[in-house]
């Protein structure tokens, strides 16, 4: 499975995985097309945080100051219980330790971003194209299409998130995604409608503990910020009970559970337009990532819980990593896809399983298991610090050095 020409790859999914995959292989010389299910602008969703590691990803394309400038500079993580008191405040946005800060923004800017940057670049994003089935041959690969269509690959690169169909295609036998008696709910509000908060509640990450459970919010950019909670279920809403929702039934639940809790949080919720309410899935490890001329990066590999704030950057890192490997490689897909997969997994799983101990410990409990939870909690950062975190935010990948796989 060796070619001496540069590949053509196909891309399955026009998200954060897949553009910036396409922008590195560009970068690379490697020509490639990019493949949404959705039409445009149907990407958008919530909030995220780019971690300083997913912002030097970003700078390695040159997008680390469009992203700055239509994000919020996180500088710190600040850690409280339901009254407000301070837990923990830890510094988070250290240029010199990390290279980049860290930065908060709407998914649909930071999609919008990778977007533009791709179409400048003269990459073929192609809409409306759901994935069907793939033909792989001794040569090459055929990407079949809903609507009739199909294209033609050296590669393929499934791009195409946690319930992604080349995944099932590769290994229709594997681990499937499961719901973790989790609904996320979020929103954003603007912040001028937000008197109670902070400067330097809007220069943060603030994440709040209390008995009824965990409420996180932060700024986006200088007009919004973002809320986000995790909600205890026994089952996943169905889709159809989730797409009825109305937004004033939403708030009203949220303004229920977390009425006592600290300002500005009562505000975010009851001045949000549009909550948002998703069941949370997870999956197991896969047996492997790629047959023959097929490969899974970002979530469509190692699905990365929301609590680990790194589900973007880990994509970014995918994509850099990936791009590089053919790049260098002699042609021979199978090789760098082994080299891949035997490379990233460890980090990746390291952070998955950081995700869900962090997941753990924002569940409801009684007041007097709060207390102790963040008595702990308190003491454990006070110590500690970001410092446990360094070998996240600090990882880097040399681009310029050339690398054989």
């Amino acid at each position: 499975m060796t070619s001496n020409h540069p590949p053509h790859v196909l891309i399955i999914g026009g998200g954060i995985g897949g553009l910036s995959l396409a922008l590195f292989l560009h970068k690379a010389g490697i020509g490639s097309t990019v493949y949404e299910a959705y039409p445009p602008r149907e990407a958008a969703g919530g909030g995220l945080n780019i971690a300083p590691n997913g912002m030097n990803i970003l700078a390695a394309l040159g997008l680390a100051n469009d992203i700055i400038s239509r994000g919020a500079v996180t500088m710190q993580h600040c850690f409280r219980d339901e009254h407000g008191k301070i837990l923990a405040s830890i510094p988070y946005g250290n240029i010199t330790k990390y290279g980049q800060p860290g930065v908060s923004m709407s998914r649909a800017d930071l999609h919008d971003v990778l977007a533009q940057a791709a179409k400048a670049a003269g990459i073929s994003i192609q809409y409306n194209k759901r994935l069907t089935d793939i033909d792989q041959y001794p040569t090459g690969v055929k990407a079949r299409f809903e609507d009739g269509s199909s294209d033609s690959g050296d590669i393929l690169i499934g791009a195409d998130g946690i319930r992604s169909r080349t995944r099932s295609i590769i290994l229709p036998d594997g681990p499937q995604p499961a719901f973790v008696n989790v609904v996320g709910v979020g929103g954003f509000a603007k912040i001028s409608n937000l008197p109670e908060i902070t400067s330097r509640e809007l220069r943060s990450l603030n994440f709040t503990f209390g008995a009824k459970g965990f409420f996180g919010y932060c700024a986006t950019d200088n007009e919004y910020a973002m809320w986000w909670s995790n909600l205890y279920a026994t089952e996943p809403m169905s889709e159809q009970a989730l797409r009825q929702l109305s937004p004033d039934s939403v708030k009203a639940e949220m303004l229920a559970i977390y009425k006592d809790f600290h300002a500005p949080i009562s505000t975010l919720i009851e001045h949000t337009e549009r909550p948002i309410k998703q069941n949370i899935s997870d999956i197991q490890s896969l047996p492997t990532w790629h047959k023959d001329r097929v490969l899974l990066i970002g979530d469509a590999a190692h699905a990365v819980s929301p609590n680990s704030g790194q589900g973007a950057s880990m994509a970014l890192e995918d994509s850099m990593y990936l791009a590089k490997l053919l790049r260098d490689g002699n042609g021979d897909y199978e090789q760098v896809f082994t080299q891949f997969e035997q490379d990233r997994k460890p980090r990746v799983e390291k952070i998955v399983a950081e995700g869900r101990r962090r997941g753990a410990g924002k569940q409801a409990v009684s007041p007097f298991q709060a207390k102790i939870r963040n008595f702990m909690m308190s003491i454990f950062l006070r110590l500690f610090g970001i410092k446990g975190q360094d070998w996240v935010y600090q990882y880097r990948i040399d681009w310029e050095t050339r690398q054989r796989a």
